[in-house]
């Protein structure tokens, strides 16, 4: 993990406990100013305060509760419930208590006539209600607290409205969605209802172009951070 300036200065950074299985793919920052860190080969998610102090771990290797199997993101609520997404296997979020001690399945199986296939992407909006990039079935989903599907939209393709392996996405203070899409090298922007409002960036090398984007998060001053992975670099756009 490396932590930067909002102008991009590097500031401290820190490795993850073990690494010869693989590296950790997705993170979040909680309202509490905790680092939630998808440890994913190790099956477990790590907490850190802002310095790269180990706060908690919690999860195991399996497919039962209180288990996962390549956990890819993290996202926390309001009121401290922490959010898991998995694939490999198990394709579910996870719903666990702000002493990180495992509640629920919030969403496993077939949703909209679709297996989930590699969710990859959670955010949480102001009401509260999650966001998830399914990113093998090119597509966003909406879910309640209780897991109930509140809204479906995307296919595979080029086009506007259309997506090609989401991998992450954030909800900007506007409700509008930021989907970050690896496979097509750019960032759309939908309503919560799925009409494609914007496209950010195009396929590239030069300032404000992408290559293979991985996740996208947001400040609170209206920027937008694109991890383009594919060039191994750090964008940002400014909201409007």
């Amino acid at each position: 993990v490396q932590r930067f300036s909002p102008d991009g200065q590097f500031e401290t950074t820190w490795a993850m406990p073990e690494m010869q299985a693989g590296k950790p793919v997705g993170m979040h920052v909680g309202p509490d100013g905790r680092l939630y860190v998808a440890d994913t080969h190790y099956n477990r998610v790590l907490v850190y305060d802002r310095d790269g102090r180990e706060l908690a771990r919690f999860g195991r290797a399996g497919t039962g509760d209180g288990e996962f199997t390549l956990p890819t993101d993290v996202a926390v609520d309001a009121d401290g419930f922490v959010y898991v997404a998995e694939y490999g296997g198990n394709d579910r979020i996870t719903k666990w208590s702000p002493r990180y001690e495992f509640v629920s399945v919030l969403v496993a199986g077939e949703v909209a006539g679709k297996p989930l296939s590699r969710p990859v992407g959670l955010d949480i909006d102001r009401e509260q209600t999650v966001w998830l990039a399914d990113a093998c079935n090119h597509r966003v989903l909406h879910f309640g607290r209780d897991g109930a599907l509140l809204a479906c939209f995307g296919e595979m393709g080029e086009n506007a409205g259309q997506m090609r392996y989401p991998y992450d996405l954030a909800v900007t203070p506007q409700d509008t969605i930021m989907v970050c899409e690896y496979g097509n090298n750019r960032i759309q922007v939908f309503s919560p209802e799925g009409r494609s409002l914007a496209v950010l960036g195009s396929p590239g090398r030069q300032l404000g172009e992408l290559a293979y984007p991985w996740g996208v998060a947001l400040d609170g001053s209206g920027l937008a951070y694109v991890v383009d992975a594919g060039n191994n670099r750090i964008q940002a756009w400014r909201l409007r």
